[in-house]
């Protein structure tokens, strides 16, 4: 499954003839990426970022960049936008998750961008809990249940979740406004899981509220609906892959307990919101006697 990232001169998006046959949204609503078919294989486009043209038989993806776009940033489309898609499209599962060890055991956390999927995966890190992935969760089946393969060895924080992670001064904002993040490469202050380890847990993070952390069991349904919304899928309109990805969400949410989680967004108590979170998995991990593994 491993896919080369080729580049080409960066150029400027100009219209393209045929429609797309999918089409992501941003939270404006404003269309972001765009999906068409081509003789061997798919065209992605993100506005105002970068098209990929990727050939499934050589296994291969070739990044067009549009000017001025960072390389950094295209590649960080590559890793967690484009590879989930294409693992996915193959036949591993991928969510849209981070993804922490507690006990041995691999505890997500699925949401939306901005909701601090992220920040959970340095703050456990750097609590002692090795993270397994920042975005994009691999879900590998092991009996009736699942396990997570670690991903990238690194976390992407925005400029004040890695100050509350690490105590760094937040850097000023640039000219523009715009804040960028941050990769912090694992180390021995946020150290990388070597290897794979069962499933345990899910937790949806939602909209915040409550002022203190609130664990809410989702039912099956529930669960289904969240997975599907926040997991790749490449293809959605080839109808044995999206049966197939619809039967293995329906496996993870039969075989893993889900859990939607509001939890104050206050850096100042993040410490006891891991401390809170993490008893709360060791709860679930001893109540559960299969766990998500036989």
């Amino acid at each position: 499954m491993t896919y080369t990232l080729e580049w080409r001169p960066a150029q400027e998006q100009t219209a393209l003839a045929e429609e797309p046959f999918d089409v992501w949204r941003s939270f404006d609503g404003d269309v972001s990426t765009m999906f068409h078919r081509t003789p061997t294989g798919f065209f992605v486009r993100f506005a105002d970022c970068g098209d990929y043209t990727i050939d499934l038989a050589e296994k291969r993806v070739i990044c067009t960049p549009v000017p001025d776009v960072p390389d950094d940033y295209c590649e960080n489309i590559f890793s967690n936008q484009i590879l989930p898609l294409l693992w996915t499209y193959d036949g591993t599962p991928v969510l849209h998750a981070s993804g922490v060890v507690i006990d041995g055991g691999a505890f997500g956390f699925l949401g939306q961008s901005g909701r601090g999927k992220s920040t959970m995966a340095a703050a456990f890190a750097r609590a002692g809990h090795a993270f397994l992935t920042d975005d994009g969760l691999l879900l590998e089946r092991q009996g009736e249940g699942f396990s997570v393969r670690p991903y990238l060895p690194s976390i992407r924080l925005l400029p004040d979740s890695e100050s509350a992670v690490f105590g760094h001064p937040v850097p000023a904002e640039e000219d523009d406004g715009v804040v960028a993040k941050v990769r912090v490469p694992s180390s021995a202050l946020l150290p990388h899981a070597a290897d794979r380890a069962p499933l345990r847990a899910i937790y949806v993070l939602k909209e915040p509220v409550s002022d203190e952390p609130v664990f809410e069991p989702l039912t099956q349904a529930g669960a289904i609906d969240a997975l599907l919304q926040h997991s790749f899928l490449l293809d959605s309109r080839d109808k044995g892959r999206v049966r197939s990805h619809f039967a293995t969400m329906a496996s993870v949410a039969e075989h893993c307990p889900m859990f939607g989680l509001d939890y104050p967004r206050d850096f100042s108590r993040l410490p006891d919101t891991i401390e809170a979170i993490a008893s709360h998995a060791r709860t679930i991990a001893q109540a559960t006697t299969k766990g998500c593994l036989n």
